[in-house]
């Protein structure tokens, strides 16, 4: 994190049209999803593009030579080109050929990657963007936001502003008026045109098709009527063959803008010829006489060198991720500060642009993950982020304080206790009556601007249950109870409520002396090292009494042990086969409480409504949405659905702490959402969405209650 990027986020929050635009975007492409994804399925197209694009990349040498042998035979002229500045020149020398003028430009990503539209304007040739998206951007001065909506930043008057000067008209926000003025504005272009520039969707190699999709028509215009055609494509834009290609079509157009299927999809197969007259066979008959294909490098070859990052290759360039990412509805393109957005964007950026230009994008993902499930190739992007993290402390080191907590701190349990505790006395002053810190100085006072903290326990949890250490009964299920941080130093009488809890159901908990943190901020900072220390700490300890169970309140924590351990301890056999082995046995409080007694009866109607926020690391991380409200509704309280209960809430590990104003901004949507239920009490399976749920509800001083489920269950069982 840097501090330039700070001020752009803070600048972005602060905008007041970008924030309007974001909205109104955000509602309309969420209406238009729900209505292109339904009664199809999803996760048997998705697996069948991934499986297209692994087959691609793993072949992509053969099939580039296949391509350009397709395309040159249907008398394209394909050049392969090292990177941006070898592609830029390539193009402007071939203009320079044909004394070109005037160049129309669809929309293409790799254009804006390489900055072909400045090289060769720079050169004096006029290059005219004809995306409506990409025109309002270039008449604005800026970069596109977004992968596939490059003006979404926009709002519509600020659209009907850059129209109106470009067109020397006076027009209102009427949609329809706009894009009629645009369109009026631009079609002359295609005609005075000497060059059409565009990108492509996809490559097809047995055939060397080129296939482009848009929406405006606006693909077809550009690469049909000027006399040279030149498509800049990346390598792994490549596929095998057109039943490869149409796995990735009956997808594309849904992710990209919720449509069932695009306006347009144009299929070119080298430059335009007919043979309609007798015995003569015509170039440039109602096409272009000349078509050129840029292949580009630019680092995608060495991306799929790297096993790590490879699979950022399978982006088909839908902009999902984006649409479904609570930091970009925040910020949008710009804040980013390169071409690509988006956590794909980081992975892209530090390939395509240099792991420096990387870094301050890595330190915005909250790594919720509901990119990673809404991506139609099954892209792991947050996990190659970590890995980018990793790649970025391994080379510069991690910062002197992420050091010193890490690897000084939070690797020793003792000294864990011992720094919580005298931060609790320290702190003290700040608490009110209730335990609620809800004002601190600088220069922590960010920190308590959009939530209310719980004040750090004198007493960890650890030594509060000290009569719970080992199992007492025997011929019981045993269940180790493991706390986590925040249950450990912020609410240990819920980790209290488990232990009840749990007894009541006919098991015995205990609490694993050896326990400590589950290495969840060291992991996703990428310090892997303290991570595994902590890994093997936390196996040997909760492996001692060898429990039948092992139960969680933070699905983070439940996350890094169930999926990361077994991976931080791959190199060393025996730690794997006993990471494996408690890795089996995690368990989310829900999924224990129904699974020691399936087939318990419902209780009568409590006659109480609740509503329940879905966690991101429970839902995504390991699977488990239904079974808190099964469990809600077994025990008779009335569900009422929030909107978005699998939004993220805004904690997100780093960016609390990092960026404040971002995690309340991405809060304040979790809040109305919550407001809009009517409730009064919110639940939920994890301590830190406690925390933060809790926090700024306090901040706007509703009386609206946020609960774990264990604590719900205790206080239910109190009363009767």
């Amino acid at each position: 994190m840097s501090r330039a990027m700070t001020k752009r986020v803070h600048k972005a929050l602060a905008d007041e049209n970008l924030q309007t635009a974001l909205t109104r975007l955000m509602g309309l492409i969420k209406f238009a999803r729900q209505i292109a994804f339904t009664g199809i399925d999803f996760e048997s197209l998705s697996k069948e593009i991934r499986r297209v694009k692994e087959k691609s990349i793993a072949s992509l040498p053969q099939l580039v030579e296949q391509f350009k042998s397709k395309a040159t035979e249907a008398g394209a002229i394909v050049y392969e080109a090292e990177d941006a500045e070898d592609a830029n020149n390539y193009v402007l020398k071939l203009s320079q050929k044909h004394d070109v003028k005037h160049i129309v430009k669809s929309k293409s990503m790799l254009g804006e990657e390489i900055e072909l539209r400045e090289h060769l304007e720079q050169a004096g040739i006029k290059v005219t963007e004809t995306d409506i998206g990409e025109w309002i951007v270039q008449l604005a001065g800026e970069r596109p936001a977004h992968i596939v909506g490059p003006a979404v930043h926009k709002t519509i008057e600020q659209v009907a502003e850059l129209i109106s000067k470009a067109t020397g008209q006076e027009l209102g926000t009427d949609p329809q008026a706009l894009l009629d003025a645009a369109r009026s504005a631009l079609r002359q272009t295609y005609i005075d045109a000497d060059m059409g520039i565009s990108g492509a969707n996809i490559a097809i190699a047995e055939t060397g098709t080129l296939t482009i999709v848009t929406n405006e028509g606006n693909g077809c215009m550009a690469t049909t009527l000027p006399p040279v055609h030149v498509a800049v494509v990346g390598y792994e834009k490549i596929v095998s063959s057109w039943e490869d290609a149409a796995a990735i079509f009956r997808l594309l157009s849904r992710c990209t803008a919720g449509m069932k299927m695009p306006v347009y999809i144009s299929h070119i197969t080298g430059p335009s010829l007919t043979d309609a007259i007798p015995g003569s066979i015509l170039h440039g008959a109602g096409g272009p006489g000349e078509v050129h294909i840029v292949l580009v490098d630019n680092g995608r070859l060495q991306m799929r060198e790297a096993a790590e990052f490879r699979e950022a290759l399978y982006c088909i360039k839908c902009g999902t991720c984006l649409n479904v990412c609570p930091v970009f509805a925040s910020l949008a393109g710009q804040t980013y500060g390169h071409i690509y957005q988006g956590g794909i964007g980081t992975v892209l950026t530090a390939f395509l642009h240099g792991m420096d230009n990387a870094e301050d994008i890595a330190s915005l993902c909250l790594s919720c993950m509901a990119c990673k499930e809404a991506c139609p190739a099954g892209i792991d992007i947050p996990r190659m982020i970590t890995k980018l993290r990793a790649s970025l402390a391994e080379e510069k080191g991690l910062p002197w304080m992420s050091k010193v907590a890490y690897r000084g701190i939070l690797k020793y349990p003792q000294r864990l206790d011992s720094t919580v505790k005298a931060g609790s006395y320290l702190l003290q002053p700040f608490a009110d009556k209730d335990s609620m810190i809800r004002r601190l100085p600088y220069p922590l006072n960010s920190l308590t601007q959009a939530i209310s903290l719980p004040a750090p326990t004198h007493q960890p949890i650890r030594d509060r249950l000290k009569n719970h250490w080992t199992p007492k009964e025997v011929g019981k299920p045993k269940v180790a109870f493991y706390s986590g941080c925040i249950a450990a130093y912020a609410y240990p009488e819920i980790g209290e409520d488990v232990i009840n809890v749990i007894k009541e159901y006919g098991a015995e908990p205990y609490y694993p002396i050896g326990q400590a943190c589950c290495g969840a901020p060291a992991f996703f900072a990428g310090d892997f090292d303290t991570a595994l220390s902590l890994a093997k700490t936390n196996i040997a300890a909760l492996e001692e009494m060898s429990p039948d169970y092992i139960v969680t309140v933070c699905p983070g924590c439940a996350t890094v042990i169930q999926r990361e351990y077994p991976e931080l301890t791959t190199s060393e056999p025996e730690w794997n086969q006993r990471a494996r082995a408690i890795s089996d046995k995690i368990r989310d409080f829900s999924q224990l409480v129904l699974e020691l007694e399936p087939s318990a009866e419902k209780k009568p109607s409590r006659n109480r409504k609740i509503t329940y926020h879905d966690p991101c690391h429970l839902k995504r991380g390991i699977g488990i949405s239904n079974e808190p409200r099964k469990l809600l509704e077994r025990e008779g309280f009335e569900l009422v659905e929030m909107a978005d209960a699998d939004a993220c809430c805004g904690f997100g590990g780093h960016i609390v702490l990092d960026y404040p104003k971002l995690s309340a901004a991405i809060l304040k949507r979790k809040l109305k959402n919550i407001e809009a239920t009517g409730v009064d009490t919110v639940v939920t399976n994890c301590l830190p969405c406690v925390l933060q749920l809790r926090g700024g509800l306090d901040k706007i001083h509703t009386k609206t209650k946020v609960i774990h489920s264990a604590e719900l269950l205790s206080k239910c069982r109190e009363a009767t």
